[in-house]
């Protein structure tokens, strides 16, 4: 592959990567859409509609998953990854349902970090000394935000590290997203359909399909269902940018979502923005800006090269 087919998949993969995030980023929109339904009522029916949204795009698109199910590095990788973004799911929600919601915050802050350090320890990435103060400047900020929040914050750690190793394990895996995310919620649906209906009998929560009668029981069940398509269209790009950037370089686009959350909040929904907030971002946004002009030296570098050559 030539230089510029390098440079062309690079591109495309950052495209791709910032893309999800936006999604991911937005999503908080999404879900105060629907607060007045269940957490775990809503994680079931992201996993249930996410299956069958991805399942419905594998038959479109003609994707051999049966060969899938029978490769036995499959199971070793993604099997796995399914347990792992399943319980990243249900801590979310647990810990949104018991008002540890800025621990999810800073959780989502950590991330990037736990990503890149995955990066540089399993695939020996290598990164510039621009790209390390960066890395100094984003670590500094996230300390200052989570010391401001002034206790441990085990639910971010969890938070972070599972998502970061999920998608560890799906670049050294590199699968192709849209099979590999079907093969994951195949392994998830079950339990998703029995725990939703454990829900609807024993506790009388359900939103979904409750009062058809009515045009909000329409909107509520109709939001569950884009609830799973919401969730399968961001794994599909994570999938697609992990198997075509550097992990290193994801984790520092990865910053890209939490602050968008964390504005949405603000001046959307009027939340407080804090001194910790200002130096997070602040430490955060300079890093990016270190990252961004060493792309473009990066670039620049490898035209010059072509075109001597």
């Amino acid at each position: 592959m030539g230089r510029k087919a390098v440079q062309s998949v690079s591109r495309r993969g950052i495209a791709i990567a910032f893309t999800c995030y936006l999604v991911w980023g937005l999503l908080p929109i999404f879900w105060k859409l629907i607060e007045e339904i269940s957490p775990f009522e809503i994680i079931s029916h992201r996993i249930i509609w996410c299956f069958v949204s991805v399942m419905l795009i594998c038959l479109l698109t003609k994707q051999d998953l049966l060969s899938l199910y029978r490769d036995r590095r499959a199971w070793r990788f993604l099997a796995p990854a399914a347990a792992i973004i399943t319980a990243n799911w249900s801590v979310y929600i647990y810990a949104v349902s018991q008002y540890h919601v800025i621990e999810t915050a800073i959780g989502y802050y950590i991330n990037p970090l736990i990503t890149i350090l995955l990066g540089l320890i399993i695939f020996r990435e290598r990164m510039t000394p621009l790209q390390w103060t960066a890395v100094g400047l984003c670590t500094a900020g996230v300390v200052s935000f989570t010391a401001g929040y002034g206790q441990f914050p085990w639910i971010s750690i969890f938070l972070a590290s599972t998502f970061g190793v999920y998608g560890a394990i799906k670049k050294k895996a590199g699968y192709p997203a849209i099979p590999a995310i079907a093969f994951e919620n195949t392994l998830m649906v079950g339990p998703a359909i029995i725990f939703a209906v454990w829900l609807a009998v024993h506790t009388g929560t359900r939103a979904f399909a409750a009062d058809l009668g009515t045009g909000h029981g329409i909107y509520l069940t109709v939001m569950l269902v884009i609830a799973g398509i919401l969730t399968a269209l961001p794994l599909t790009l994570f999938s697609t940018a992990a198997n075509m950037i550097p992990l290193s370089f994801l984790g520092f686009i990865q910053f890209f979502s939490p602050t968008l959350s964390l504005l949405t909040g603000v001046f959307l929904y009027g939340e407080a923005f804090t001194t910790a907030h200002k130096l997070c971002l602040g430490f955060i946004w300079a890093g990016l800006i270190l990252v961004s002009i060493d792309t473009v030296r990066s670039e620049r570098k490898q035209a010059a090269e072509s075109s001597g050559a």
